[in-house]
């Protein structure tokens, strides 16, 4: 297994012969924000699927979606006629508690989340999701946007071999408060001990902010990962943390 963090969101996750990219945002200006450095210069193939997690500007950037040009790309409940009038001819709603197969084997689960899932200003509202990458031995949970929830426990369950070897969790956001229906440091870490995460990788921190605020949200940017990290090995300490660089790829 591997996973390829490409900031904020952006994950590409290989495991057992398949590829799936999540919440992709590939341009260094997506609408009001910006990116600290620029998206990294990564080589990729042909995802076999995308998987988003809401239609929130900083998840679902229609540019990277049509770029990236996968021949599936898995959305939520209320998402799927709006993103193919938008140019993402392959988008297909998957409902929580479906199971979607790709190539090789591979399935992806779409899973609950706690998060509002309207398109600001004037968009559609979608449900917010996410998702349990699976090959015929391994899994990565997706967390998507989510506050915490008591049915993150039941997870496990929707695994082979009932264990989640990868949870990718956000642990901040794009700016210097968090609004509801997101996870701070240390209830990230307590969702990553109720799935009972082998490893896990933050993401959604140390990426975005809005333009013409780096400076004052610097605080934002660089604390939460060793926060995280701290909180891990106190509420999971069987979990191994993966702090990444964006780019950075671990290989598990």
């Amino acid at each position: 297994m591997k996973l390829t963090w490409w900031g904020h969101a952006s994950v590409l996750v290989v495991l057992e012969g398949i590829s799936v990219v999540a919440d992709p945002v590939l341009r260094a200006r997506p609408g009001l924000l910006r990116h600290v450095a620029p998206p990294p210069s990564v080589a990729w193939q042909r995802p076999d699927a995308v998987v988003l997690s809401h239609l929130h500007h900083d998840h679902c950037d229609l540019p990277s979606l049509r770029a990236l040009d996968a021949p599936v790309v898995l959305a939520p409940l209320g998402a799927g006629a709006w993103l193919r009038r938008k140019g993402v001819r392959p988008a297909q709603e998957a409902a929580i508690g479906e199971t979607v197969r790709i190539r090789h084997g591979g399935t992806v689960t779409t899973v609950r989340a706690e998060h509002h899932g309207r398109r600001e200003p004037f968009g559609p509202v979608a449900e917010s999701v996410g998702h349990i990458v699976a090959g015929r031995r391994t899994a990565t949970w997706l967390a998507g946007d989510t506050a915490l929830f008591d049915g993150m426990r039941d997870l496990p369950e929707l695994a082979p071999r009932g264990v989640i070897d990868l949870a990718v969790v956000p642990i901040w956001g794009w700016g210097p408060n968090l609004g509801p229906g997101h996870m701070d440091p240390d209830q990230a870490a307590q969702a990553v001990a109720m799935v009972r995460a082998r490893h896990a990788v933050p993401v959604h921190w140390g990426s975005l902010h809005p333009a013409g605020m780096h400076w004052a949200m610097s605080h934002h940017l660089h604390t939460p990962g060793w926060r995280f990290a701290e909180a891990v090995s106190r509420h999971s300490p069987q979990t191994e943390v993966h702090l990444l660089a964006h780019g950075d790829t671990i290989a598990l």
